[in-house]
């Protein structure tokens, strides 16, 4: 096969520049995807080994409560699809499933967990590389998009330069030499060129003066009568573009436009797609009537008032209504028409048909997803007035049936030590107190229950409230009741933020009375409450140089009926800052606490409802 010249340069550039971009191109390729795969099983295994510590505590407890948070986190991650946690005695213990994020292949990695040399069960974690794999396919993509359009830069810049300084040369050149050979000799052959193609082209230029004087009243006529002929050819081309463009603009659109004579009712011309928006030929609906007949009948009066009051139109009206389509089916419709005086001054009417059913039907779905939603919800808020009827309910029961045999344990054990003091030796005397003070023991926990149920239910309604001021009455209060102790108290002042008066003043009598509590046994007690700005947020904190806690167990702070300090030492039941935090959190809020043994403790919390504010 011959080859032009314009196909064998094209060939050799696309060979020189091909076969070196497409192994570059697979190279990297290849070391994306290896680095994405290497990534992905660096981020399996950190994330099992994340889930193997975190489920020491909840596994070791048998409490799957306190490990769903930390599964919840993970299960954030879009690549992990199933996340198994498994007691080594009781099987399954916590599982967390989305299968629809499965696109690729599952990884599956799993890892024993133990605590204090135990197996104690075994968490597996699966993962899909398939969205990771469909990031890197766009990114190579990409690649190979840009190459190609560097690819196609590079060859059309090398072939601009060679049309412009061979092939057009040499194309003019043939062009001129047809021209001599069909007797065209009225326009210079003009080469400003100095090389071997302009020294060829300066030549024809010579003939062609040569021929010129030979037929040159002949060749004047010719290009007069050209002249003409190509005139009249623009003229013919320019009228058949603007038809062929002004039809292809309004056939292409999904947009009907129409003309009516409102004097017969019927249209006088409607463009081809009006048979795509309802199945009928445009025969018709050319008919006499067809909007009468084809309109639904609860929109017809639409008709009669655009047709009958068309004289009187001086503005473009619209409205939307419902068309009859071959096959039964309704077709909603948006009409715009205009009222526009022809040749003669009478009025017709011409304007569009756009199809709008697509948004019609999401209205009325839309519509019907409102009133669902809204009954949804009115069935969820019944569910969970009926829940919060059930837990009064059971608040009252172990408040009513716990009380009664604790009172009777407590009276019959007062009653021997009162009335048979004398016939029990000391042990017994001694037993009967410890029984006495193990059931005020239990009724205090039971106070404190229904305390932490009723903070959970109760409504938080903020306003206003200075914190300053509510820390300086609890702290006299403390000082009042325990007038022996001297304590220093820095409370920073006008400390104004919005929150619930009355549960924020729970927050506080916690607070400051582990603080009071605490501070007990050091010589020198001092306690503050103040504000500060921790990650750009406004915090309050309650500190002191007290007995402190060790930051290991810091998580067990916030646990009802969490204790770190014995019995023994400091008096409680542990459920105080469960209560904090409780109050805090219904605040969207959050609470948490520095400290270390001996050295005291500092409690912080945030109430972000409002923003916080100090008063000047």
């Amino acid at each position: 096969m011959t080859l032009t010249l314009r196909r064998a340069v094209v060939l050799a550039i696309l060979a020189g520049l091909l076969v070196p971009g497409i192994f570059i191109s697979f190279l990297t390729v290849q070391r994306q995807e290896d680095a994405l795969i290497k990534n992905l099983n660096q981020d399996h295994s950190r994330i099992t080994e994340i889930l193997v510590l975190g489920m020491q505590e909840p596994l070791w407890n048998l409490s799957p409560d306190t490990g769903k948070p930390l599964l919840d986190s993970v299960m954030s991650d879009p690549r992990i699809v199933r996340v198994i946690v498994q007691d080594a005695t009781l099987g399954t213990f916590l599982e967390m499933n989305r299968p629809e994020r499965r696109q690729g292949k599952l990884k599956t990695l799993a890892q024993s967990v133990t605590k204090q040399g135990n197996v104690i069960g075994k968490v597996t974690v699966e993962m899909d590389d398939g969205a990771a794999l469909a990031s890197i396919h766009q990114s190579q993509l990409y690649f190979f998009i840009t190459a190609g359009i560097q690819l196609a830069l590079s060859l059309a810049f090398i072939l601009v330069l060679l049309q412009s300084r061979v092939l057009n040369p040499l194309q003019r050149l043939m062009s001129e030499s047809i021209r001599l050979a069909r007797h065209d000799l009225s326009t210079p052959f003009e080469w400003r060129r100095h090389d071997e193609i302009g020294k060829l082209g300066q030549s024809l230029e010579i003939t062609r003066q040569s021929l010129h004087s030979l037929f040159g009243e002949l060749e004047s006529k010719n290009r007069e009568l050209e002249a003409d002929i190509q005139q009249r050819r623009q003229i013919e081309q320019a009228l058949r573009a603007s038809e062929d463009r002004y039809r292809r603009l309004v056939e292409s659109t999904n947009v009907v436009p129409w003309e009516a004579n409102p004097a017969e009712w019927r249209f006088t011309y409607v463009g081809p797609q009006a048979e795509v928006l309802l199945g009928y030929p445009l025969h018709i609906w050319y008919s006499e009537g067809f909007l009468s007949s084809y309109l639904h009948q609860d929109d017809r009066h639409l008709a009669y008032k655009l047709f009958t009051e068309a004289q009187d139109l001086d503005r473009p009206i619209e409205f939307e209504c419902r068309m009859l389509g071959t096959d039964g089916r309704l077709v909603w419709v948006m009409l715009i028409a205009t009222a526009i005086p022809d040749e003669s001054g009478d009025r017709h009417l011409q304007g569009y048909l756009i199809d709008i059913s697509a948004r019609k039907t999401t209205e009325i779905e839309l519509n019907h997803y409102r009133n669902h939603l809204e009954e949804l919800v009115e069935q969820r808020t019944k569910a969970l007035a009926a829940a919060n009827k059930e837990l009064e309910a059971f608040s009252y029961s172990v408040s009513h049936d716990l009380r009664a045999p604790l009172r009777s344990v407590d009276g019959f054990s007062q009653v021997l030590l009162e009335d048979y003091s004398d016939k029990l030796d000391d042990a017994g005397r001694q037993y009967l107190g410890r029984i006495r003070r193990a059931t005020q023991n239990m009724s205090n926990l039971i106070d404190d229950l229904l305390n932490l149920s009723k903070l959970t239910r109760s409504e938080v309604n903020t306003q206003a409230v200075n914190l300053s001021d509510i820390a300086n009455e609890i702290l006299q209060e403390l000082g009042s009741n325990d007038p022996e102790r001297q304590v220093s108290i820095n409370v920073m002042p006008n400390l104004v933020t919005e929150a619930d008066p009355k549960l924020i003043r729970v927050v506080l009598q916690n607070l400051l009375a582990n603080a009071w509590k605490f501070t007990a046994k050091v010589p020198a007690a001092e306690i503050k409450f103040g504000a500060t700005h921790i990650e750009g947020q406004n915090a309050f904190y309650v500190s002191d140089n007290g007995a402190g806690f060790d930051m290991a167990y810091a998580d067990k702070l916030f646990g009802a009926f969490q204790r770190l300090h014995n019995a023994q030492e400091f008096e409680g039941n542990g459920v105080g800052l469960a209560i904090v935090q409780r109050i805090i959190n219904r605040h969207h809020g959050r609470v948490w606490a520095k400290g270390s043994q001996g050295q005291g403790a500092t409690f912080y919390f945030t109430l972000p409802r409002q923003v916080e504010k100090t008063i000047s």
